[in-house]
């Protein structure tokens, strides 16, 4: 099978994040399975990857760079928000002509059986490319309300020509059906299986205690802060923890206010900022709790492996994806406010025994993310797009 994966909705293949990882992994395993993979992305030339791709994929970089639409166009889209018309984006025709024009010539589509889209960029470049005679897979990788509810009626309708649509959690499904006509699936993110020697040892005993965290430093998804005030609300009284937490500052004012919050509340020094880690797994190994005060997640990578080693989590209850993942007083706690994850931690922070017991459930729910798992499903659903096409 001979498989082109699209994505056009990233900043730089260079970044850190999830999904320039799953874009990487996907077509890594893809080839392992024997098919011909082309993947494909913008970006400045020359530009290398953060994640390392198989050398049996075909990497496509257009290397056209930011592709700026003239200003008219984002004049019209400008009053078109204001005014709520549903007209034509002339801003997004004009990026995804710019981006057909280039990809005619560097790839051939008469050898492309099926097309798999990383977000609504490349949506509209595959239906304009396939012209129906190409099955297109679309993902959403991240919660339905953030990615598909956002989408114009013109979008929605773009949207809903692609084959199927794959989202990553059970509740998504019922969800994307409202905004789409077209099938949707439910696949969610593999999860690595974590050898013995690499899961954390919660029963130990230790002179500093860890919690941790990893994501983005951003205020409206990730919200490091939440958790970091959470936190020093029990420093006081539990004076052997720290609170560790890893990522890309992509808000340098918030990553400001959070250091103002810790030189001012943090009298003991318990709350360390690591940034970027590239042994996530090294570092989660050495710690004992896993804070995620997410607003929204389309799966949660980053919570996902704090759970397959081993680790009990705190979220939040109204968090999509957070609230299916943590398995509320089993694999870890959900909390309904900033006061009540203070409370979950606290619970967690002075009870060892109840953390070697989570951790031990939050481990084995990740059993049904294993790699053999998820790609066995995204396997049978390309093999029911493209035998579908061929028998119409």
């Amino acid at each position: 099978m001979n498989i082109a994966i699209l994505c056009f909705g990233i900043a730089s293949i260079a970044n850190v994040s999830g999904v320039e990882k799953v874009f990487v992994d996907m077509a890594n395993q893809f080839v392992r399975q024997g098919a011909i993979v082309y993947s494909i992305w913008n970006d400045k030339p020359g530009v290398i990857p953060y994640y390392p791709f198989s050398a049996k994929v075909n990497q496509i970089n257009l290397g056209l760079g930011k592709i700026k639409a003239p200003i008219l166009y984002k004049t019209l889209r400008e009053v078109a928000k204001g005014l709520h018309l549903n007209i034509r984006n002339r801003v997004d025709q004009y990026k995804t002509n710019r981006i057909c024009q280039v990809l005619k010539g560097r790839l051939d589509l008469s050898k492309i059986d099926v097309m798999i889209c990383y977000e609504f960029n490349s949506i509209m470049v595959a239906n304009q490319l396939s012209n129906g005679k190409i099955p297109v897979i679309a993902m959403c990788h991240n919660s339905v309300e953030d990615q598909i509810a956002s989408l114009t009626p013109l979008q929605r309708k773009e949207a809903s020509k692609v084959a199927a649509y794959q989202v990553l959690m059970p509740s998504f499904v019922d969800k994307a059906k409202k905004f789409l006509n077209t099938d949707i699936y439910c696949i969610p993110n593999v999860v690595k299986v974590i050898p013995d020697n690499l899961v954390a040892d919660l029963s130990r005993c230790k002179k500093i205690y860890k919690i941790i965290m990893i994501g983005r430093i951003d205020p409206h998804q990730k919200r490091p802060l939440i958790a970091i005030r959470a936190f020093l609300k029990n420093a006081s009284r539990f004076s052997n923890w720290q609170l560790h937490f890893y990522g890309p500052i992509t808000d340098s004012d918030y990553k400001k206010k959070i250091d103002e919050y810790i030189k001012v509340h943090d009298l003991h020094h318990q709350v360390v900022y690591d940034g970027i880690t590239n042994r996530p797994l090294n570092a989660l190994y050495e710690a004992d709790i896993f804070a995620f005060p997410s607003a929204y997640e389309g799966f949660g990578l980053a919570l996902a492996e704090a759970n397959s080693v081993g680790l009990p989590a705190v979220g939040f209850a109204t968090a999509p994806a957070v609230n299916e993942l943590i398995k509320d007083k089993i694999t870890g706690f959900l909390a309904t406010d900033e006061d009540d994850f203070a409370r979950k931690l606290a619970l967690l922070m002075d009870n060892k025994a109840l953390r070697v017991k989570m951790g031990k459930e939050a481990r084995e729910e990740m059993e049904k993310y294993s790699p053999d798992v998820v790609w066995g499903q995204w396997k049978e659903l390309l093999q029911k797009v493209v035998h579908k096409r061929i028998d119409e």
